[in-house]
């Protein structure tokens, strides 16, 4: 059983239920004791939210529940689970499982669940659960999480299926060690006041200082830190990278202003716009053509310029090729603030598919900065592709695993 590929085992669990697999996410974790099949269901970290079904919380001060169907690798039969949501902690969990989550006498359990896209176009969840005396039991530690990482209870993993398994190299084992020994000093007073405290308080502590380079914080490796509860940290908007379109027809500076911007009070034109799948006030959007392998610029029905996915995916890696995503709780009085560092998310890979599906969500977006000086000139401040929110950066990597 040692020699089951990930893919072995997943193309074998569509089989089950006559279907072809074309692509495939996991989401694996080791229970804890407060994790079962039904009472309390599987707790779900946030970085795999948005792995399930969309789950529609109109009111954050009340329950919220979402059923969807799923395949039962134990039953071999299609049953209902519940995805839950539940305002008094507040936290998501997956209940109505098969009650093998249950079986302490053979902890530690690895609970499985697979989005497996079809050939036939369709998506289906795969629900399973391999326990410390099961045969597959190596095959979960070596092949979904792999040889290096954590095997705590608790411990997750989401990765696209075909993708390499985690391993260590020198510059992340470096990086660890650092974490591990901030986390070893308790509770940490902030070194600056404000939201950006919790990740300039770490950064100094691991010696990376304060930098506005496009090269990522630690040898290729990006720094984010955040809130574990509510939030916290610089939770705005993120650049990813600047990429200007490749234009269909060349022209000057002042004559682009004048085809995309709009004129100022001024009395000189100007472009501060934010692209998305929809129109905007400009009637600027960005067209996603799957087929051409492109993201195209358009105003209305107009080609002005585009982007391949190549050129994308390249500028992408220049930055965020990895990160580590590190969690604190935080405590407050009157005068000060403390961080307690208690958790590390590593992630690598960003794919372009994952950058197209955050476009296609309008979570990410195109931007113009763009100004006539009063000499005739035009400013340009760059082609940022931005995040909207910060935490959706971990959603570019094809891999990313709890080693914290």
């Amino acid at each position: 059983m040692s020699k089951l590929t990930l893919l072995d085992y997943c193309t074998s669990s569509c089989r089950q239920f006559d279907q072809r697999l074309k692509s495939a996410t996991i989401f694996a974790k080791f229970l804890t004791p407060n994790d079962d099949s039904g009472r309390h269901g599987v707790l779900i970290p946030s970085e795999a939210y948005k792995f399930f079904p969309d789950l529609k919380i109109l009111d954050p001060e009340e329950n919220a529940t979402r059923l969807f169907i799923a395949c039962d690798l134990f039953k071999r039969q299609q049953i209902e689970v519940a995805y839950k949501y539940y305002q008094r902690y507040p936290e998501r969990r997956i209940t109505k499982l098969n009650t093998a989550f249950n079986d302490r006498s053979r902890a530690p359990i690895v609970g499985i669940f697979l989005k497996v896209k079809h050939f036939d176009g369709s998506v289906g969840y795969y629900i399973d659960c391999i326990n410390s005396s099961d045969e597959r039991y190596d095959f979960a530690c070596e092949q979904i999480f792999g040889r290096d990482a954590e095997k705590n209870a608790g411990s997750f993993v989401i990765r696209d299926v075909e993708s390499q398994v985690f391993s260590y190299d020198e510059s992340l084992l470096e990086l660890v060690k650092l974490f591990d020994g901030v986390k070893e000093m308790g509770w940490i007073e902030s070194l600056r006041t404000g939201d950006t405290g919790i990740g300039y308080t770490f950064e100094k502590l691991i010696g990376i200082e304060e930098n506005n380079r496009q090269e990522a914080d630690y040898k290729g490796i990006e720094v984010k830190c955040k809130q574990k509860q509510g939030g916290g940290g610089a939770g705005g908007k993120i650049n990813l990278f600047q990429k200007g379109p490749t234009w269909e027809i060349k022209m000057k500076a002042k004559e682009r202003i004048r085809q995309i911007g709009q004129m100022s009070g001024e009395g000189r034109y100007a472009c501060f716009s934010q692209l998305t799948t929809t129109s905007n006030n400009l009637e600027l959007l960005l067209n996603i053509r799957a087929d051409e392998q492109r993201i195209n610029l358009q105003k209305c029905e107009s080609l002005l310029g585009h982007w391949t996915y190549h050129s994308l995916e390249k500028s992408l890696a220049m930055k965020h090729s990895r990160a580590i995503f590190v969690k604190a709780d935080v405590r407050k009085n009157a005068d000060t603030t403390h961080f307690r560092y208690s958790e590390l998310i590593y992630c690598e890979r960003p794919t372009i598919v994952n950058f197209v599906g955050l476009v296609e969500n309008r979570d990410l977006v195109f931007e113009f900065t763009m100004s006539e000086k009063e000499n005739g000139t035009v400013r340009n401040h760059g082609y940022p592709w931005r995040l909207n929110r910060e935490e959706l950066l971990k959603d570019l990597f094809a891999l990313r695993i709890q080693l914290r």
